[in-house]
């Protein structure tokens, strides 16, 4: 008997009210398919990443060296060194830009240094889509697939290095340098390719290791750097190769993350407050069964059923969405890293996501339905329950709003700072509107003074600044020496970001990068001992500067003049050149006194272009289930308050009111609700939004992280939160039209 009444009211309730049991299902959709897209998403790029990263045996530290090399010294090293499993020295030749074309693209304005190399011995192999090692014939080349987008490549391409012509035989996938953030990218060639082309460029080493397991990095790096073993470039280890690849992608899946966090909670508020109209509406049923003597746990049962039902039916509808959006969502990073080893995974992932989405929902339904073990026979009889009251529904159109709001602009936001050109300040990086790099070479420092005097008489030039990074010996408090990788210059001029204190202005003074002071313990106003080119000299800290580059651990020290020529790296100038000023007649003339000269815009686009997509398909994705989510939100809330106010309104109706009025009176109590709603979501995302980005990003680096606002696009997402608005409490309020005048009177 109670499975046939069970059934007919089930029935009876879902013909009665289908925009409801529509809703319901649809935001349990929506909250599984949101978590389990971030599942997939974070198993494939973990995944697929590890994968890569085992096919191509990733070396565990990396030293890039230019100029000469004894190579004797170095196996030295490595006899001495029980946890170097494996070594090789590969051969990277850099190449100017300008002499680069693919197909018909040059890649003159491009912000990587592009080389050629040959593959590994023992490994750092540069693989094929197929994850297979190719084979490189004469006359062929195979192109980072990164630049297979980005410059519309295709196989049978010519790619020409200078007067040479080399045919695209396919694309690679580098595991040290697939991401954007890696500076540099590698070419792959035969042998005899690679020394025919030599005279075209300047060679470097790449002085690669494999470790044994448990190696402490930093002892090794240490012990590598007391050898006085070659040095002169950047140091990689296997945890930053990994750090440069999450963070493009991780941006995107960290939001989606949060994205799915809110809209699960927004799900759960709404489902409460539907779930309570149904039962108030119910309560004569409810009070039939309590009469018949079926108890609270079997009525409470009865609806729990039901709503099993449509969360069974939401899950799965929500899995099948995330299933269909992936690829998209995905297809940057299986182009970059390919996919897993084991395919599977990333379903087990959404599924256990709509098991762990369907639990919380069925939980919550189990606590707001003991409101039924409250109820008595005659109480529900009578229709003696509480409703809710109208201010609490309001308050909840007016946090439903506020967070949807909030979902909006987040991506809105990201989107605007990472392709501001002040976000290269958080890199590390001065906010000029000109780079200029110094070519390698045992004429570099040469060029170096050759530019810095040509800057100083350049007419078209406002402002410029010369920098010189070095691997400087520092003595700590407690007696440690360490390298430290040092930019040495006037840091007055183009200043990047400081979360602490200020950038050093005189001699004597030097500031740390966030994670270098981290490591260190050291903050603005303790001292370090810094080596000269004559001897050890005091410096104060003065400030802590955010820089996602080089590892994040870097240093910047006051030098107007920089004259230590130990260990330079690299040499580099900002510039800022006059409004009038020919900026392809000035790129020319100083390209040919040695320089690569670099729009500091374009630095931002190509070092963040595939993220900045990413988080752009993201913004779309949460503007399309805000609008979704307010529609339905505020349709529902305005259709339970009709419901709930059915008899007044047609009180109202009797006494000569029309439809027209009664509607007036439900715009004029949402509107104010749902307009502070988005006062309320704009101001938390500038703020609270800032903050949740700025944790994250921490983690990189990038301390003190502020927004950069785009208003236009501020504006934009409040209009269209707006017009959601309105069109939801237009289509809420229809239901009164139905509602005759006689309903009173018959006690309806």
């Amino acid at each position: 008997m109670k499975d046939n009444i069970y059934w007919r009211m089930t029935k009876e309730a879902w013909g009665r009210d289908r925009f409801s049991t529509v809703s319901f299902t649809a935001f349990v959709a929506i909250s599984v398919a949101m978590i389990s897209l971030t599942a997939m998403l974070f198993a494939n790029l973990t995944g697929a990443m590890e994968h890569l990263m085992e096919v191509a045996k990733t070396p565990d530290f990396l030293q890039m060296h230019a100029g000469d090399m004894d190579t004797d010294e170095l196996e030295r090293f490595v006899l001495d060194r029980p946890e170097v499993a494996d070594y090789q020295i590969i051969r990277f030749l850099n190449l100017e830009n300008s002499i680069l074309m693919l197909g018909e693209e040059s890649l003159l304005d491009s912000t990587q240094d592009n080389g050629i190399s040959i593959q590994g011995d023992g490994f750092d192999y540069m693989v094929g889509l197929d994850n297979e090692l190719p084979i490189v014939c004469p006359g062929e080349v195979y192109v980072p697939v990164c630049y297979e987008s980005m410059y519309h490549v295709k196989i049978g391409d010519d790619m020409r290095i200078g007067n040479r012509k080399l045919t695209v035989a396919g694309f690679i996938r580098d595991s040290q340098m697939n991401s954007m953030m890696a500076s540099s990218k590698r070419f792959l060639v035969c042998e005899e390719d690679y020394e025919s082309l030599k005279s075209l460029g300047s060679e470097e080493y790449l002085i690669e290791f494999l470790l044994t397991e448990n190696t402490d990095m930093n002892a090794f790096k240490t012990a590598y750097e007391d050898a006085n073993l070659p040095m002169n470039g950047p140091t990689i280890t296997r945890p930053l190769i990994k750090m440069m690849n999450t963070l493009s992608d991780g941006i995107m899946i960290m939001i989606i993350l949060l994205i799915s966090v809110l809209v699960l909670l927004i799900s759960l508020v709404c489902i409460r407050f539907m779930l309570l109209t149904r039962v108030v509406s119910e309560t004569g049923e409810v009070g039939i069964l309590k009469a018949l003597g079926i108890s609270g746990k079997d009525i409470r049962s009865m609806f729990l059923r039901r709503y099993n039902c449509l969360v069974l039916t939401g899950a799965g509808l929500g899995m099948v969405i995330s299933i269909l959006v992936f690829h998209p969502f995905s297809s940057q990073m299986q182009k970059l890293y390919g996919v897993s080893a084991n395919g599977l995974s990333r379903y087990l992932y959404a599924l256990l996501s709509a098991v762990f989405v369907g639990s919380v929902i069925v939980l919550f339904l189990l606590r707001i339905l003991r409101k039924l073990n409250e109820m008595t026979a005659l109480g529900a009889l009578t229709g003696s329950i509480e409703e809710g009251k109208k201010n609490s529904n309001m308050f909840c159109i007016m946090l439903v709003t506020a967070i949807a709001v909030f979902l909006m602009l987040i991506p809105s936001n990201l989107y605007s700072t990472l392709s501001s050109p002040e976000f290269v300040t958080y890199m590390g990086i001065g906010n000029a509107e000109i780079r200029m790099d110094m070519r390698q070479g045992e004429e570099a420092g040469e060029d170096f003074e050759i530019i810095g005097k040509a800057l100083s008489e350049d007419k078209d030039i406002m402002e410029y600044a010369l920098y010189q990074t070095s691997l400087i010996p520092v003595r700590l408090d407690d007696g440690t020496t360490m390298n430290m990788l040092i930019e040495q210059g006037d840091h007055s001029k183009f200043p990047v970001t400081y979360s602490k204190g200020h950038a050093p202005v005189r001699e004597g003074e030097v500031a740390l990068s966030y994670l270098l002071s981290e490591e260190l313990g050291l903050y603005p106003g303790d001292v370090i001992l810094v080596k000269t080119a004559k001897e050890y000299v005091t410096c104060i800290i003065t400030g802590i500067y955010s820089d996602i580059t080089n590892g994040g651990k870097t240093a910047k020290l006051f030098a107007k003049y920089p004259d230590n020529e130990e260990n330079v790296m690299w040499r580099i100038a900002y510039v800022t050149p006059n409004d009038d000023a020919n900026r392809e007649d000035f790129t020319g003339r100083y390209a040919a006194k040695g320089a690569e000269v670099t729009d500091m815009v374009s630095q931002v686009q190509g070092t963040y272009g595939p993220t900045l997509k990413q988080v752009w398909q993201v913004s779309i994705l949460v503007k399309m289930v805000s609008f979704l989510i307010i529609l339905l939100v505020i349709m529902m809330f305005v259709r339970m308050m009709i419901a709930n106010q059915r008899n007044m309104i047609s009180i109202k109706k009797a006494m000569g009111f029309r439809s027209l009025d009664i509607k007036k009176s439900f715009w004029k109590s949402c509107i104010p609700y749902t307009l502070a709603g988005i006062i309320l979501g704009t101001v938390c995302s500038c703020t609270l939004g800032e903050g949740i980005c700025g944790v994250a990003l921490k983690s990189f680096g990038a301390e003190g992280f502020r927004f950069t606002y785009n208003m236009w696009w501020v504006a934009m997402n409040m209009l269209m939160a707006g017009f959601a608005v309105t069109l939801a409490v237009y289509l809420g309020s229809n239901g009164i039209t139905s509602i005759k005048a006689v309903e009173c009177c018959k006690g309806e």
